[in-house]
């Protein structure tokens, strides 16, 4: 029980569980969404691109959520941008997220603020969070939770098929800014927890696990939300006692996870035929 209860004497876990749970919450929400649209590539490229508003941010003297929400937002006019100029969505992607990725490193690396620290930025410090970063990502939560609950069957609509949505009425592309936004949300706030480099994982690891065992979208969306918590919540533990950063551990609770679910469902398919 010890392993369990004694990071609690330390008050930095106890935010730290807060925030996991909080994120592992929205990336499970968010995730089959992401999962069925095929937009992986685009939350790996909206993380990445991040690190250089952060970078520049924390020089600058601006509030690193803020830097980043820039860069984020920057990324996605820079990407509609160069796509509209006739270059396929994942050649733009890989162009804007890389400049973008490569503009942080050497900030990073050409700067000696300790405050930014590589390792941190691209990998998470969940164990240095803060009663800000629990307010924002709190705030965050309720706004998702708010957004998908009164948007739920829309948005549901214009994954599937968009042109079908716009054609009944539905306001397509209003959602898909709308689902843009609460995407970049997501990769912002888990930014402390997951660093820039694993935030895609933890988005599409839940929900491709959750579609193993289940069939109908809620109920794989449910699913995804248990399974982005208590990946996180293990993950967290495991970062305190082995002493690893906080996304890489919760990314490789996922990832065993999944691989073992994929394992027992190929094994039951075999015994059936």
């Amino acid at each position: 029980m010890s392993y369990f209860t004694d990071p609690f004497q330390y008050d930095f876990f106890s935010r730290a569980l807060i925030v996991s749970v909080l994120i592992g919450a929205l990336a499970g929400a968010i995730g089959p969404f992401v999962l069925v649209r095929r937009m992986a590539y685009i939350g790996q490229g909206m993380s990445q691109s991040i690190l250089g508003g952060v970078a520049l941010g924390v020089v600058w003297g601006i509030d690193l959520y803020f830097g980043a929400a820039v860069a984020a937002g920057l990324s996605a006019a820079l990407i509609y941008f160069v796509r509209n100029r006739g270059v396929p969505v994942d050649t733009a992607i890989g162009i804007v997220a890389s400049t973008l990725f490569a503009i942080g490193v050497a900030v990073v690396s050409s700067s000696r603020d300790r405050r930014l620290n590589s390792a941190n930025l691209l990998f998470g410090n969940v164990l240095g969070v803060d009663t800000e970063d629990i307010v924002l990502v709190a705030l965050v939560t309720v706004i998702a939770a708010i957004v998908l609950f009164r948007n739920y069957k829309t948005l549901l609509a214009v994954t599937h098929n968009s042109a079908v949505a716009a054609a009944h009425g539905v306001r397509a592309r209003l959602m898909e800014v709308v689902f843009s936004a609460l995407l970049a949300m997501v990769v912002v706030t888990a930014l402390r927890v997951l660093g820039v480099l694993l935030v895609a994982a933890t988005l599409l690891i839940p929900a491709a696990t959750a579609t193993m065992t289940f069939k109908t979208f809620r109920n794989i969306t449910i699913a995804s939300i248990c399974l982005g918590t208590s990946f996180a919540i293990i993950g967290l533990f495991l970062s305190f006692h082995r002493n690893i950063a906080s996304g890489p551990a919760i990314v490789l609770v996922g990832a065993t996870v999944f691989a073992m679910n994929m394992l027992t469902s190929t094994t039951s398919q075999r015994n059936r035929t």
